[in-house]
């Protein structure tokens, strides 16, 4: 992404970076985004999230130890509102349940960009990341617990594939 990024000045995600059972989700997310006027260019969204969310919380809960691993980036961005979608992250979280066939309801997502309780918290999604908005990029580590446990993962996925290729 950051080559992408500093060699064409745009980054667009990918859709086969999504999980397969978040594609139709997605797909709606887009759509939302078209019947706004945001084009996403046959890409899905880029999530972010607002100065005000707990990014140590959201990263943690959405990232694998393999991301800590490579390296993680916290980008502060200046998007302009029109290119922006918010969202309730607790309605999407709930929508995406839905889709994957895993809850009753929602059956149709709430695009109202309001939050439904106390502890909910908005997510933007935009149609791609633009060089231009990036006001500043810092290296983002993992809480200690977190470091610690993906050092450990890691160490344990190199020794399986040490023996996988042992003869």
């Amino acid at each position: 992404m950051v080559r992408t990024l500093r060699a064409t000045g745009v980054y667009r995600a990918d859709w086969s970076l999504v999980i397969v059972n978040w594609k139709p989700a997605f797909a709606d997310m887009v759509a939302e985004m078209e019947r706004r006027g945001i084009a996403c260019h046959d890409a899905p969204p880029v999530w972010c999230w607002t100065v005000y969310s707990p990014f140590n919380q959201t990263a943690t809960s959405l990232l694998g130890y393999p991301d800590w691993i490579h390296g993680r980036w916290l980008l502060t961005l200046d998007v302009p509102d029109a290119l922006t979608l918010p969202t309730s992250y607790a309605v999407w979280n709930d929508y995406l349940a839905y889709t994957m066939g895993s809850a009753d309801e929602p059956s149709t997502m709430d695009w109202s960009g309001r939050r439904v309780w106390k502890y909910d918290e908005l997510q933007v999604t935009i149609p791609e990341l633009r060089l231009e908005w990036v006001l500043r990029a810092a290296e983002y580590h993992p809480d200690p617990e977190t470091a610690a446990a993906a050092a450990k993962w890691e160490k344990e996925y190199e020794e399986y594939l040490r023996a996988q290729n042992s003869p």
